[in-house]
């Protein structure tokens, strides 16, 4: 294991929260150094940042204290492979587009496409609760996610789930580190269950007047017989509904003809059969207001008028999950409270993605708070794993 001390030299930036940067980064390449790693740290009350591509640190508050980057990417390996069971275990360093690169030489996919798939390690994406549009065909992480090896904060490894699909051993205590930012354990090895590769997927784009209208050709989509693993509606320069189809080639194809047929007032129709760049998420620039925005699927609507009242540069909405990803610029920042109470009253919620210093990122704390600081305790007694960066601090 290569644990460094460092000074704040070109070597620090990788790690670096603008002028703030470790005393010091491990690179563990087993599991076991992960854990004499963080119970040395949490003998000495040292502060830990887990630390994968550093793709989606910016979710997170900045650390108030940070004494140790945990740079987890040596742990890059397929530990276990049975394409027949459709069964993956892997390191929690690999990253997703090497992991898919695995499956697909057998003809299997993980349905996962969060936005930084290509560079981000599959334990980051975790726990930061990484999603895509493929969540409206296929569910999230969560439904593939078979158990999980997990370092706690003193040091301790334990094991959760199983490694079969019909046997999960255990309880689901794996699925309590999904979005929980690292600071309940760091993911160290996981199992998923994964999938055979559509044989076609396609997609369906269209320019409507208004987000009403995309949203109303969007729902008459979502009726049987139609059933697209994806919907997105962007606005921005332009109002754009993508519908994406996937499975056996005959069904996808009369799938795309019931969607062009349900944007019948569209004011352009397209169709793509090789649709990544369609589907490609935009990253934000540092200086944008990023939100996430999420509602009951029954007020969609009511949230988008809410949210488009003040003028977002971009706007991603997802019919049949309820959520938005809007972008401002910073000024917007004020407007934020009022917002979250509107959304309340919708039972929604807005999250800070990207936002200036010192702001309120996640809102009002939810019922279980109290249940989350229990575990957050027993986890991490010393407190060390990313403090002061999450809902619990």
């Amino acid at each position: 294991m290569n644990v460094e001390s460092l000074q704040p030299t070109p070597q620090t930036a990788a790690y670096a929260f603008g002028d703030c940067w470790p005393r010091q980064v491990a690179q563990p390449m087993t599991v076991a150094e992960v854990a004499e790693v963080l119970a040395a740290a949490s003998r000495a009350q040292a502060a830990v940042v887990p630390w994968g591509a550093g793709t989606r640190q910016f979710l997170m508050n900045p650390p108030p204290r940070y004494d140790l980057a945990l740079d987890l990417r040596r742990l890059d390996r397929v530990i276990e492979y049975h394409p027949a069971d459709l069964v993956v275990m892997v390191e929690a360093g690999i990253t997703l587009g090497a992991l898919q690169a695995v499956l697909a030489e057998h003809g299997q996919w993980l349905p996962w496409d969060p936005p930084t798939s290509d560079t981000a390690p599959i334990g980051g994406l975790l726990a930061t609760a990484a999603w895509g549009p493929l969540r409206l065909g296929y569910g999230g992480p969560r439904d593939w996610l078979l158990g999980m090896r997990v370092v706690l904060g003193d040091g301790r490894i334990v094991q959760s789930g199983g490694r079969v699909v019909k046997n999960v051993a255990g309880y689901d205590n794996h699925k309590l580190h999904l979005g929980a930012f690292g600071t309940l354990g760091v993911i160290a090895a996981v199992t998923f269950k994964v999938a055979p590769l559509p044989e076609r997927i396609a997609s369906v784009r269209a320019v409507f007047a208004t987000p009403a209208a995309a949203l109303h050709a969007a729902t008459a989509i979502r009726q049987p017989p139609t059933q697209p693993v994806a919907l997105a509606i962007t606005v921005a320069e332009t109002v754009t509904l993508a519908v994406r189809f996937a499975g056996v080639a005959a069904a996808v194809e009369r799938q795309l003809g019931l969607a062009t047929a349900a944007c019948a007032l569209a004011e352009a129709v397209t169709l793509s059969t090789d649709d990544r760049e369609l589907w490609a998420v935009p990253s934000a620039p540092d200086d944008a207001l990023v939100l996430r925005i999420g509602v009951p699927e029954r007020m969609l609507a009511a949230a988008i008028d809410a949210v488009t009242a003040l003028a977002p540069s971009h706007l991603a909405i997802f019919p049949g999950l309820g959520l938005m990803v809007g972008r401002w610029s910073m000024a917007a920042a004020t407007h934020l409270p009022a917002l979250r109470q509107t959304l309340a009253e919708m039972d929604g919620y807005a999250v800070v993605e990207r936002g200036p210093a010192g702001i309120d990122r996640w809102g009002p704390p939810p019922p279980t708070i109290d249940l989350m600081r229990a575990l957050r305790q027993r986890w991490d007694p010393a407190g060390i794993l990313n403090p002061g960066r999450w809902l619990v601090e």
